[in-house]
């Protein structure tokens, strides 16, 4: 096998997976010298059945449980403030985000604000230095997660907080958590895998521990996802979903953003609409792109897509084509199987005209802007935009 000469991977997230993981939380917080960790959940969006199993989880474990499950999407630096002087009052030693999206970047930020002893989180910013490791963070994902719980990345007020030490230390993937009540959920959470997956796995500075992480996460959403969406309540199926999501964070956090993740993120920042959504929308031609301009082939995708001897039996100049074409059909059953819960363009999703507006004005300011308004542009009625 080649690889670069030089290389850096880090990924500090210890990994619980399968049926009634959260039962040996307790034992692993308490490994790490916590005996009083605070759930921060958005009880809405995981329901109170999610909260109480993790609860029930501690059962004779003597440690005593704090809880926030006021999360919303509108939560930001504030909030956080609002939580970091009751964790100073309740002498809170660990956190455990519950959920997905923004359950873990709250949870994070607030890791951050009372590990520093910041006097006011609401003055905290992406150029806050992070120079030693913070208290114990758990991530509990559920149906709905995008895969950046796992990640040294947290967005909140429209501000990226970036630190090796912001990636939990531990994330527990319970198979009671992973079954959702409709496809679509498990459709957002598998694409928004498969994107970062993706991009990560065709990057140029790619080295062997980002692709082992890569190549699992997009196999793993090729071979479970479709079971998964024809039923959520498959826990086998969305549990591999569940871990590809976890294994993506982990090989994006060791990327550089791509665009498949920009144009995710804006339109769950500024619309709420799922990144994997998105995310599914515009996969194809984003590769296609980059295949034409050079700046990525898509050849390293065949494998994990179609197996190891579809692989070695495609002669290597043609294993860019059949990897976007598997890609492709992948794609569109997808499609067939959810029908208009996941839309093919802007329109179908209800963007509206001055919502979109809104997203090209975002995106303009991005190093990449030019490129990022043509993909929206494009996306807008389900055509595709044609360069040249």
């Amino acid at each position: 096998m080649n690889s670069a000469a030089v290389f850096d991977f880090t990924c500090p997230v210890k990994t619980n997976s399968g049926n009634k993981a959260l039962e040996h939380l307790p034992v692993e917080l308490a490994g790490l010298n916590a005996v009083n960790p605070l759930i921060v959940a958005n009880a809405r969006a995981v329901g109170p059945k999610a909260v109480r199993t993790l609860m029930n989880a501690f059962g004779d474990s003597k440690m005593t449980l704090g809880l926030f499950e006021g999360v919303t999407e509108a939560a930001d630096l504030g909030v956080v403030d609002h939580l970091k002087n009751i964790c100073l009052e309740k002498k809170y030693d660990a956190f455990i985000a519950l959920g997905g999206g923004k359950a873990a970047d709250v949870a994070k930020v607030l890791n951050l604000a009372v590990s520093l002893k910041t006097p006011d989180a609401r003055q905290l910013s992406p150029k806050t230095p992070v120079r030693k490791r913070l208290l114990p963070l758990v991530v509990v994902p559920t149906a709905g997660a995008d895969g950046l719980e796992t990640s040294g990345f947290a967005h909140l007020n429209r501000m990226i907080f970036s630190s090796e030490f912001l990636a939990p230390g531990l994330a527990v993937l319970d198979s009671r958590l992973a079954r959702a009540r409709k496809g679509i959920l498990m459709a957002a959470t598998g694409l928004a895998a498969l994107g970062r997956a993706v991009e990560s796995h065709v990057s140029a500075d790619r080295n062997p521990f980002q692709k082992a992480y890569s190549f699992a996460a997009v196999r793993f959403v090729r071979e479970n996802l479709p079971a998964a969406v024809a039923d959520p309540g498959n826990k086998k199926a969305a549990l591999a979903v569940l871990n590809a999501a976890a294994m993506s964070g982990c090989a994006f956090s060791n990327a550089a953003s791509g665009r498949l993740h920009k144009l995710g993120q804006v339109f769950y920042e500024l619309l709420g609409i799922p990144q994997g959504v998105i995310m599914g929308m515009c996969l194809s031609r984003v590769l296609e792109d980059g295949f034409r301009e050079g700046s990525c082939d898509p050849a390293a995708l065949l494998q994990p897509l179609a197996g190891d001897d579809a692989f070695a039996r495609t002669p290597a100049g043609k294993r860019a084509e059949a990897a976007l074409a598997l890609l492709n059909r992948f794609l569109e059953e997808l499609r067939g199987a959810l029908g208009k819960d996941l839309p093919k363009s802007l329109s179908e999703a209800g963007v509206s005209g001055y919502r979109k507006e809104e997203i090209l004005d975002v995106l303009g300011k991005d190093e990449d802007g030019h490129y990022l308004r043509g993909v929206v542009e494009g996306m807008a009625g389900g055509k595709r935009e044609r360069k040249g």
